[in-house]
């Protein structure tokens, strides 16, 4: 090991990417990227979560804290956000996003915060621009009679810092034509769309919504005469099939496309595609969800306000329609059979659509049976166990009675189907901390893996078929009923630096099918908070990935093991647990180590502290009378500061944690200050041990003592003798129990007893003298004194 370590570079330490500058690019060409973060000079490698064939053509690292990317964005880029990660050779950073566009990119010119001083813009342009303290930005633009202006801006959404824009469209003359602070379309970004009254000069203003702003604020804002829908509908389809649409809430009014609903990668669940609306003027720079369903669609048809005009529908399709306006009430008959369980869920603000659904069904009568408002964010989900053969009412409404005609819905009635997804739990609340696998050379990297499961059970098997070279995993079976599992990686000492995004799997796994070919199958992943504000930090904006990060990263000077127990835990008990590191040639600074993954019932302190130049550190677990007895694998981690914190885990270890081999009762008892007294302890065997046991009592008061006792498996009752002193405390002491050491293979198992309470009383003051008798009258015969023992099970069996 030590011959391993000697070379190890002490500048290993993980990167980490804070933003990308530019926020987005124009498609179709070769664009320059600055990454900025924290130790990113050895950036070897762009992930991107995405597959529209981004080629990284070079990558010039400027100093510690940025480098330079040339990156190819081909012409056929998805438009919008997209995901990236930059591995080094010293880890992986978290992911980040920027953004590909449509239109060309003109940069802001400041001043330009009065009418006059208006910057001029052609249309259908794209403005990079900050929003500073109390900033107004303006833009000019020429326009004929009925041309159509288009404006959209991406602030928030650009995930970087909480700035939330305002944009308006001005006249000559001052009069304001439309204004947007929060569109659902662009969730607290902002979208217009008018027809100009006349021809001439228009004006784009954009500032914060509460006049703030600082030169963290920065947005793109696309001006142009493109067509912007705001919603489209059905906003949904059946996956594989053709379909026409219809774009809502353009300033020219809707129109109708047909499109091919997405089929391949397309689960049993569904999934989304995004849409870009065009016409005779060109293409929307910004996209448009879609539901990508197994079902096809049943569409409203009013007037269908009242249960008796509902339309006609079928649980085999999806219900579609519009809340146009306030007041508006939706309703759908439909068959069902008793016993059958449907999964009725409501996409509509998942795919921008203003409406906040309230969906409920109802007997033809009118009782309403089941429903639900916010289940899944403003959108409406609940199960619906139907009770009788026969035909329902769906009936859905705005939540506040609000209407508009770009409030499309789609509420699908699937069967109850079983799902998983696994994902790797913060470490850090609001950050991506671990959330990836970098793998030192020689060493190992740890994580615990959650899955949760719906509608099924069994045992889990993950699958590492798709790691890089040089790596293994070493994942125990995730049993049935289990939600977590720690997981270690481990490369060999001459694997090559690299690294990859995969596809992270698990499969439900049986005796029957041991390797799954049958079984459920689950994905990782992982979702970050992008961007937080009021109330409590509450998360605005958000990302996801699907594919876990995994590389193989430069030796780092530490290597880490549990010295395998051979005790168990017991149930009520505690164990030493020995954690060991190995210093690298140079290395001699503190080492936090961690101890992530703990049974059901067993807790642990959050981490321990190896001293500088230490090599060892005892982690005391406990478990409570309930912990989850069995063998359970465990790892320890540990943190180092080598010019940043870089991690590695130890070889997976064995955790026993077992029942008691004796339980012990105590009775109570009680004396007085300077006397002694017993403390009776029963004891009953569960489990056969060798050798000799100790029991001591714990919690004796000050100035209280007793002597240890010795006891074997088939000892039944101990008695201490328990001596106090004048100085003993008087009163009732509570906190007295037993606890009991087993030898076990030369270690030690301890456990927590039975609990009692001793009464120390003071001593009764002498009695005052009484005058000489006059006449002596013969004594009563007294009674034999009781011992100490006597006295201590009298009041037992009191």
């Amino acid at each position: 090991m030590l011959a391993c370590l000697n070379a190890m570079p002490v500048e290993a330490a993980f990167p980490q990417l804070s933003i990308i500058l530019p926020r987005g690019v124009q498609r179709g060409g070769d664009r320059e990227l600055t990454f900025s973060g924290n130790r990113l000079a050895d950036v070897e490698e762009i992930f991107f979560h995405s597959n529209d064939g981004f080629e990284v053509k070079s990558l010039e690292p400027v100093d510690d804290k940025s480098f330079k990317a040339v990156i190819h964005v081909p012409e056929n880029c998805t438009l919008g956000e997209h995901m990236v990660q930059v591995r080094a050779k010293s880890g992986i950073t978290e992911y980040r996003s920027f953004w590909v566009g449509l239109l060309p990119i003109s940069d802001e010119v400041e001043p330009n915060g009065l009418m006059e001083e208006a910057q001029a813009v052609e249309l259908n342009t794209t403005i990079h621009g900050v929003v500073e303290s109390e900033d107004l930005d303006m833009y000019a633009v020429d326009a004929k009679k009925g041309d159509r202006i288009s404006v959209e801006i991406e602030g928030l959404r650009l995930g970087s810092y909480r700035f939330d824009p305002h944009i308006s469209i001005i006249d000559a003359n001052k009069f304001q034509l439309a204004a947007a602070d929060d569109s659902p379309a662009a969730l607290q970004d902002g979208v217009i769309s008018v027809l100009a009254p006349e021809d001439g000069r228009y004006y784009v203003r954009v500032r914060e919504s509460s006049y703030g702003g600082d030169g963290n604020s920065r947005y793109r804002l696309h001006v142009g005469n493109f067509p912007r829908p705001v919603a489209v509908y059905p906003a949904g389809g059946k996956a594989g099939e053709k379909i026409t649409v219809s774009f809502l809430g353009d300033a020219k009014g809707p129109f109708d496309r047909e499109i091919d609903v997405a089929n391949e990668g397309v689960g049993s669940d569904g999934d989304e595609m995004q849409l870009v609306a065009t016409d005779e003027l060109g293409m929307c720079p910004a996209t448009l969800p879609f539901r990508i369903s197994p079902l096809g669609n049943t569409l409203e048809v009013e007037p269908n306000n009242e249960i008796a005009q509902a339309t006609s529908g079928d649980v085999a399709l999806s219900f579609n329609g519009v809340i146009s306006e306030p007041g508006d009430v939706d309703h759908f008959r439909f068959g069902a059979t008793k016993g059958q369980r449907l999964e009725v869920t409501c996409h509509a603000r998942r795919l921008r659509s203003g409406i906040d659904s309230v969906v409920t069904i109802h007997n033809l009568d009118g009782g309403q049976i089941a429903g639900n408002d916010d289940a899944r964010g403003p959108d409406s989900g609940f199960r619906f166990d139907v009770p009788e053969d026969g035909e329902y009412i769906l009936r859905v409404k705005d939540h506040l009675d609000r209407g508009n005609p770009e409030f499309v819905y789609r509420v699908e009635m699937l069967p109850s189907e079983p799902s998983l997804r696994l994902s790797i739990p913060r470490i850090d609340r609001y950050s991506q901390t671990r959330q990836t696998i970098f793998v030192p050379r020689g060493n190992r990297y740890a994580v615990l893996m959650n899955a949760s499961r719906r509608g099924f059970g069994g045992d889990l098997k993950l699958d590492d078929s798709q790691l890089p070279e040089g790596i293994t995993m070493n994942a125990p079976i995730m049993k049935d009923g289990q939600g977590q599992v720690p997981v270690v990686f481990e490369a060999a000492a001459d694997a090559p630096l690299g690294g990859k995004l995969i596809r992270f799997e698990a499969v439900q796994v049986s005796e029957e099918d041991p390797e799954g070919a049958n079984g459920i199958r689950g994905i990782f992943e992982n979702r970050a908070d992008f961007v937080l504000g009021q109330p409590n930090n509450s998360v605005h904006y958000s990302g996801r990935v699907d594919k876990l990060a995994v590389a193989v990263i430069e030796e780092v000077p530490l290597q880490v093991e549990i010295v395998q127990p051979k005790a168990p835990l017991l149930q009520k008990g505690t164990l030493d647990l020995k954690v060991r590191v190995t210093r690298g040639e140079g290395f001699t600074g503190p080492v936090t180590i961690e101890f992530p993954f703990r049974p059901a019932g067993v807790g642990a302190n959050p981490s321990m502290r190896i001293e500088e130049g230490q090599t060892e550190v005892v982690y005391q677990l406990s478990a409570n009378d309930k912990a989850a007895v069995g063998d359970w694998p465990v790892y320890a981690i540990a943190a180092l500061d080598v010019g940043g914190t870089a991690w590695v885990a130890s070889p997976m270890a064995s955790l026993e944690v077992a029942p008691a081999f004796t339980n012990a009762t105590l009775a109570r008892a009680s004396c007085e200050q300077g006397e002694k007294t017993q403390v009776v302890c029963t004891l009953e065997q569960a489990r056969p041990f060798e050798g000799e046991a100790t029991a001591r009592l714990v919690g004796l008061p000050p100035e209280t003592t007793s002597v240890d006792m010795p006891f074997t498996k088939d000892t039944q009752e101990l008695i201490f003798e328990v001596t106090t002193t004048e100085k003993s405390p008087a009163g009732n002491h509570k906190s007295l129990f037993v606890e009991l050491v087993t030898p076990v293979e030369g270690e030690i198992a301890r456990m927590s007893g039975g609990s009692t309470e001793l009464q120390i009383a003071a001593p009764a003051p002498d009695a005052p003298a009484t005058p000489a008798a006059t006449e002596e009258k013969p004594k009563e015969p007294t009674a034999k004194p009781l011992s100490r023992l006597e006295k201590l099970r009298q009041q037992a069996a009191n």
